[in-house]
């Protein structure tokens, strides 16, 4: 797809888009004392869906919305783990950190009598 050139229109839009964000979180904040959180929340929840909205009339806003709608695609294709598979694998990955930790253990023990051979310790000998 060949680059659109972003016109005076799209930063109109833009900027209508900023403005209404603006005024949702500005009501949110402004109403704070007078309505319960869930109304103000909900009403600064349908200024981002009208930005959205407006946004999305935009060259790049087409190219967002397109990209989150080949993103969804892409989502539904991953083939999740089951719950039995999931419980193997984890399973399988605490085994093999208890056996790393027990050979860094033994590795360290066995390096550090070395050298405390080597070297000769006070309290080693």
């Amino acid at each position: 797809m060949a680059a659109e050139k972003t016109s005076a229109r799209d930063y109109l839009f833009w900027a209508i888009g900023l403005l209404i964000v603006g005024a949702g979180l500005y009501g949110f904040y402004y109403f704070a004392g007078d309505l319960i959180t869930p109304i103000r929340a909900a009403g600064l929840l349908v200024a981002i869906v009208i930005a959205a909205f407006v946004v999305a009339q935009t060259v790049r806003g087409r190219e967002f919305f397109s990209f989150l709608r080949e993103a969804d695609v892409e989502r539904r294709k991953v083939v999740w783990p089951t719950r039995n598979e999931t419980m193997q694998t984890t399973l399988v990955v605490i085994v093999i950190t208890i056996i790393v930790a027990i050979m860094l253990f033994l590795m360290d023990s066995v390096f550090g009598w070395i050298v405390r051979r080597l070297i000769g310790s006070a309290g080693g000998s």
